[in-house]
This record gives structure tokens, C-alpha cells and sequence, in this order.
């Protein structure tokens, strides 16, 4: 759980950092050319269909992200909880 909310918090300080630094470079800055901010914020991609607010976008980020966390998880606990291979073992 405490992973999620990482993944949740990770999701809407992208966003905020993204929001700084186009409110920094220019005011007319149009990020929706750009591949970079298309992968690490996806939720920008729903500006091309609909208005939204940089605080929906905030919110709709962090769920991605969230359920990105969700998804990974099991396979973090799944790749933690497999037992190592003999090989794998120091030697005594």
C-alpha cells in the first residue's frame, strides 16, 4: 500500500513540475507536442479532446500513476518472494 501512495504522490509532483517549469518558460507554452510530456504525464493527453484544469490534470495524473502502482506490484512481491537459487547462495 505504502508503494501506491508513492506511485500517487510520484504521479502529481510530475505534474507539478511540468505546470513550473511551462508557467517558468513561457506563458503560451504548448505541451502537447512533446513526447516527453506525453509519457511521463499522461493525463495531458485529455487536453486535446476537452478543457481541463492543470488541477484536473493533477488528480487524473496521480490516479494514473496509482493504478500503474497497483498493476506493478504483485510483480515486485512475486519477484521478492521468490526463494534464490542455489547458485545464488554465498558461499559458507
Amino acid at each position: 500500500m505504502q508503494r501506491i501512495c508513492l506511485w500517487t504522490l510520484v504521479g502529481a509532483t510530475v505534474t507539478c513540475f511540468w505546470v513550473l517549469f511551462g508557467m517558468l518558460a513561457h506563458p503560451r507554452l504548448d505541451f502537447g507536442h512533446w513526447t516527453i510530456v506525453a509519457i511521463t504525464m499522461p493525463a495531458s493527453l485529455f487536453r486535446q479532446h476537452k478543457p481541463v484544469t492543470y488541477y484536473e490534470v493533477m488528480f487524473l495524473n496521480a490516479a494514473i500513476y496509482g493504478l500503474v502502482g497497483l498493476a506493478l506490484e504483485p510483480l515486485f512481491r512475486l519477484r521478492r518472494s521468490t526463494p534464490a537459487k542455489p547458485a545464488d547462495l554465498p558461499a559458507r
